[in-house]
This record gives C-alpha cells, sequence and structure tokens, in this order.
C-alpha cells in the first residue's frame, strides 16, 4: 500500500514569497525521485501564510529515500528561518481513492 503525506506550514508575517520560491524550488527534482507518486503544492485560501503539500509515495522506504534527498535537506535547512510552525503527517491509508467520474488522463500530478 502507499503512503500519503500531508505537510503543513505556517511562513512567518512577510515570509510568504519566500517560502512559496523555497516549495516551488523542490517540486520538478521530487516529481523525478523513485517512488514519487504525487507531489502537490497548496495554498489555503483563507490564510495566504499556510502552505500545505499533498504527497504520495510508493512506500515510507521512497518518503525516507525523499526526505534524505540533497534538496530537501538543503530547503529544511532554510525553513525555521521563514516558517513560525509545521506539522507532517505520514498517514496509512484505511480507504477511498479517486473518484470514478475522474479518468486519469484528467489527472494533473504536477504545477
Amino acid at each position: 500500500m502507499t503512503t500519503p503525506v500531508v505537510a503543513i506550514f505556517h511562513a512567518k508575517p512577510g515570509c510568504e514569497d519566500v517560502v512559496d520560491a523555497m516549495f516551488r524550488s523542490v517540486i520538478e527534482a521530487t516529481l523525478k525521485e523513485e517512488g514519487c507518486i504525487a507531489y502537490q503544492l497548496n495554498r489555503d485560501m483563507d490564510d495566504p501564510a499556510r502552505f500545505v503539500w499533498t504527497e504520495e509515495w510508493e512506500s515510507r522506504a521512497s518518503l525516507d529515500k525523499h526526505l534524505a534527498s540533497t534538496h530537501i535537506t538543503d530547503m529544511f535547512s532554510k525553513i525555521p528561518e521563514f516558517v513560525d510552525h509545521s506539522e507532517v503527517v505520514v498517514l496509512s491509508k484505511l480507504a477511498g481513492g479517486l473518484s470514478g467520474n475522474i479518468s486519469a488522463e484528467n489527472v494533473c500530478l504536477t504545477t
């Protein structure tokens, strides 16, 4: 079974653009990583300082390899300067999935 992840980061006041750019800078490399199924950056519509990653990995081992990658460790070393709090939640799938109303051709997993 795959490993879903939700990661929430709240930018410090005035740092939203820096955090946005920092996060966008790792998307392309991450989408090319072995085991990456989905890696999507989202922004809270009601709180523009809140960034929410939704991710899916083939396995926990794939996620762990991602977290140890250079582009991610470099980014994580810079985050404390620009983010006031964060939470990363590694999940275990229980039920559900893609709607039957959406074909695979219509699902966009990149930016």
